[in-house]
């Protein structure tokens, strides 16, 4: 993201969580409210990771909000939360049971499985099954917190079989497809690192070193959507997630999201949602129950 600009939503970096420095992975397991306690980070409140967060409950039950929906996690389940999304404990309960396992996505080795871009909700493996995934989460708490030789490559190993497993349980069609071309992989990663400052397709087509009409065709031949509705999916939801969660004003978000216009903005808002900004915060707060303000 554009360091010049002041985030309007909290974001984390790995670094800001981790008890050891330079780790590419973070692990630890909560209970009865003991675990790691960062005095600089408030994950209590509305916030994003730009790393991935795999949670992993025993015993607890907890209520999340992450972005647009309510995602519940009953005892014995999983939930990955993907970087950049905008995650809001609302029930997390002291006497926690749950392992949370943080990694950045360049920490997996090849061959590793490719993994979702959201979840709609928590994962139930039956009893075997996460029997297999709980036994997995203490070997990664073991060899984290033991600091042997070919320590990254151990954990980089558990955590792929850890992952595997995950993905095996996933509901069909969940997972991100591992054969989806570099391409279109690379434009998505792109448009994390530059939303904030790159709001044309041909910005992204000669960083990538191809012409506009070719990132077009790969985009679309994958997606079924050309590359600029892609760009504006995206633009969208980095829209809805600052109406809902932060205290800034539509003109303000419209200014950071790099339109010149606010009237611009909502036209665009409007076009592809069928409401204005304005309704649709005042609506979405209506329906969670929720105002950060």
């Amino acid at each position: 993201m554009k360091k010049d600009k002041q985030p309007v939503i909290t974001s984390y970096r790995l670094e800001d969580i981790l008890v050891v420095p330079g780790m590419k992975i973070d692990v630890h397991y909560k209970m009865t409210g003991k675990g790691h306690h960062h005095a600089h980070v408030d994950l209590t409140q509305a916030h994003r990771h730009e790393y991935y967060t795999l949670a992993v409950s025993g015993n607890q039950h907890s209520r999340h909000m992450v972005d647009f929906r309510q995602v519940n996690m009953p005892p014995h389940s999983v939930f990955l939360l993907s970087p950049w999304q905008v995650h809001l404990p609302q029930d997390v309960l002291e006497a926690a049971d749950i392992y949370l396992i943080s990694f950045t996505p360049d920490f997996l080795p090849p061959g590793a499985p490719a993994l979702p871009v959201c979840m709609e909700k928590a994962l139930t493996p039956d009893a075997d099954a996460f029997k297999e995934i709980w036994w997995l989460c203490a070997q990664l708490l073991r060899e984290f917190n033991e600091r042997k030789a070919l320590q990254e490559q151990v954990l980089q190993h558990y955590l792929a079989v850890l992952l595997t497993l995950f993905t095996r349980y996933l509901p069909e069609n969940a997972a991100s497809n591992p054969l989806q071309p570099v391409l279109l992989r690379q434009y998505r990663s792109l448009m994390e690192i530059h939303l904030l400052s790159w709001s044309s397709c041909g910005d992204y087509a000669k960083a990538l070193h191809v012409t506009a009409d070719h990132l077009n065709e790969v985009v679309k031949q994958e997606t079924g959507q050309t590359a600029s509705a892609l760009l504006a999916a995206r633009r969208i939801l980095e829209a809805k997630r600052m109406l809902l969660h932060s205290t800034h004003g539509i003109k303000e978000i419209a200014w950071y999201l790099q339109f010149n216009e606010v009237t611009y903005f909502n036209r665009f808002f409007k076009q592809h949602t069928g409401e204005t900004p304005l309704a649709f915060r005042i609506s979405n707060r209506e329906k969670y129950n929720y105002n950060p303000e």
